[in-house]
């Protein structure tokens, strides 16, 4: 069965092991359910995981912050990021619709492809570190080879995202159970070996260095900004919008604190190198095993979520193909460039990959706050007409992108300021975000006065339907 993108489907399956049906489309009234909970579950289960030990160690072991600076800068990007996440997730409700359908609203039909394009190789990205995260696990516990490793991590991923929803649901649930008991036992044995002091100096200063752990933190959680809506949109049309945000923003916000923290722990007495070998190194042989393996379950409840809207996103773009295939072909890509990159330096890849997502979903989500919720509200063209080509929202997104060019500072590229003065290349996330903000809520049509968004045509036609 193809999935028209722009057609609702009549399958009322409410079964975890059916695969899902519904691509780009709305999500009709009558097969709305759950309760916004579900969402804080997800979201803690998705960052309760090795990506997160892992970005969290970057502060300690590769920046040089000593723990506690690098705890408050861990803190501070965590929440900044998780309150977008809550905000968006806000939208799915309401709307019925993936989050880059909405954003067609500032973007134009032709304007989103971009977005979508990124939303795509975010997946693909994302897909690779949990991938090689994985690989380091199992050769840890078995000593398996890179490529049989890797095939059998690629082969649980995508068995997970294909079936969809509500088994990507059911699985961040469980594991949400599972890994809060994981992690307390890691945390007990992590922060009680943790040195004060980190094991390198910071290599541009401890302000520089503090600031580069904010934005990298925030890229890290901004990742999910881009497909929060996707996993809202299930949720009945009167959840609560206060509670939507608090379950989804407080549970990624709760488990990127603690988890990220813990990685700011470890990095001060292990080596980033091997990041699996930094955890078992500090545990009992048995108990070092189990929790690997369920390290390992993280990963995979991570990925799924990434190979899931990063399929979605390609539907969004116009191709016509089932979601399954797009899973497949996004989960392929992914696999793909992981071989490629299991043979690089993992912490300097891990840092560069994670600027460069957050210069562009800095300026992206700072024009979807104001179409949504500032100015740009009620004044937004209806996403499903053919008519509505180009937004406003694509060249505020491109002048701040050009405003965070002399502030990048990666190993692709180092602006000039950032070379002049290193404690300014942190700051491109927020001068882009900024940038792009003030932008859109300059050349955004003036709203009509209204105290909360009003569903445009293709939800009222949802409405009237059910």
């Amino acid at each position: 069965m193809r999935a028209d993108p722009e057609r609702p489907s009549t399958s009322t399956s409410t079964s975890t092991s059916t695969i899902e049906r519904l691509g780009a489309e709305p999500v009709p009234l009558t097969r709305r359910h759950g309760r916004p909970w579900s969402l804080f579950t997800l979201w803690f289960g998705a960052n309760v995981q090795f990506a997160t030990l892992s970005v969290g160690a970057l502060s300690t072991s590769v920046f040089g912050l000593d723990l506690l600076p690098a705890v408050l800068a861990i803190v501070t990007g965590t929440l900044l990021s998780s309150a977008l996440v809550g905000l968006f997730s806000t939208r799915g409700p309401l709307t019925g619709v993936l989050q880059l359908v909405q954003s067609r609203g500032p973007f134009g039909r032709l304007g989103n492809l971009p977005s979508a394009a990124f939303t795509v190789v975010n997946g693909v990205g994302w897909c690779v570190v949990d991938s090689l995260l994985g690989v380091f696990i199992l050769r840890d516990l078995t000593g398996m080879g890179f490529a049989p490793a890797l095939a059998l991590m690629a082969v649980a991923q995508l068995g997970i995202a294909v079936v969809g929803y509500r088994l990507i649901h059911t699985v961040e649930r469980v594991l949400a159970v599972v890994l809060v008991v994981v992690f307390a036992v890691m945390s007990v044995y992590g922060f009680g070996a943790a040195h004060a002091t980190a094991p390198v100096a910071p290599a541009d200063g401890s302000t520089s260095a503090f600031l580069l752990v904010v934005a990298v933190t925030s890229a890290r959680v901004l990742g999910w900004s881009a497909y929060a809506s996707d996993y809202s949109r299930y949720l009945p049309a009167q959840s609560s919008p206060r509670r939507v945000f608090l379950a989804a923003g407080g549970g990624g916000a709760l488990a990127g604190v603690w988890i990220g923290s813990l990685g700011a722990a470890l990095g001060t007495v292990g080596a980033l190198d091997d990041p699996s070998a930094m955890v078992s190194g500090l545990l009992p042989g048995a108990l070092g095993a189990v929790v690997l393996l369920c390290l390992l379950l993280s990963t995979l409840a991570s990925t799924v979520i990434d190979l899931y809207s990063g399929a979605m996103a390609a539907l969004v773009a116009g191709f016509s193909i089932p979601r399954w295939v797009s899973v497949l072909v996004v989960g392929g890509l992914g696999t793909a460039l992981a071989w490629y990159a299991g043979h690089g330096d993992f912490a300097a890849q891990l840092n560069d990959f994670l600027l460069m997502t957050g210069y562009w979903l800095a300026p992206w989500g700072a024009v979807m706050i104001v179409a949504h919720w500032g100015r740009g509200r009620r004044a937004l063209a209806d996403p499903y007409d053919p008519g509505h080509r180009f937004g406003r929202g694509l060249p505020c997104v491109l002048l701040a992108i050009a405003a965070e060019l002399p502030f990048m500072n990666q190993s692709l590229y180092t602006g000039p300021l950032a070379e002049a003065h290193p404690v300014l290349g942190s700051f491109g996330l927020f001068v882009g975000f900024a940038v792009a903000g003030a932008a859109y809520t300059v050349v955004c049509p003036r709203p009509r006065m209204s105290e909360r968004p009003q569903p445009s045509a293709p939800y009222e036609k949802l409405r009237s339907e059910a």
